[in-house]
């Protein structure tokens, strides 16, 4: 049976973000940034990025990086697409980017979720989707 783990974060929260921030937000509701790997569960198999930028002047490209005692074999770090800048038109450009991956956990032990961004700086939103097996 597989198990999702979410967080999000908003705009504000990482604006011009080149350092790693740790995603803190389910929508609107603060939770913890890291959190326990359920039981049961050796790997994650895929992970899911959403983000958007609020503003058509920006270009940019993220990374998303998971660490923690639970990671078996250590950090790892995946691109979530990018943007090049656009028209006008504030947030008509998103992206969406899931990969499918094999990284052993450690059930009990803590993971993270982290954002930053490669490139120009801009004000983004957001989500990222673990699924764990």
């Amino acid at each position: 049976m597989a198990i999702v783990i979410s967080r999000s974060a908003p705009a504000g929260t990482l604006t011009g973000s080149t350092s790693f921030i740790s995603l803190n937000q389910i929508a609107g509701s603060t939770v913890s940034s890291s959190f326990t790997v359920p039981a049961g569960v050796s790997a994650i198999k895929h992970i899911s990025i959403s983000q958007c930028a609020d503003g058509a002047g920006e270009e940019f490209a993220g990374l998303v990086s998971i660490s923690g005692n639970a990671m078996r074999d250590g950090s790892a770090v995946f691109t979530a697409g990018g943007q090049c800048v656009m028209g006008t038109s504030t947030g008509s450009n998103q992206n969406f980017v899931q990969q499918d991956t094999n990284l052993s956990v450690q059930s009990g032990n803590s993971c993270e979720i982290a954002y930053a961004q490669v490139g120009s700086t801009a004000a983004v939103d957001v989500a990222v989707t673990l699924t764990f097996e």
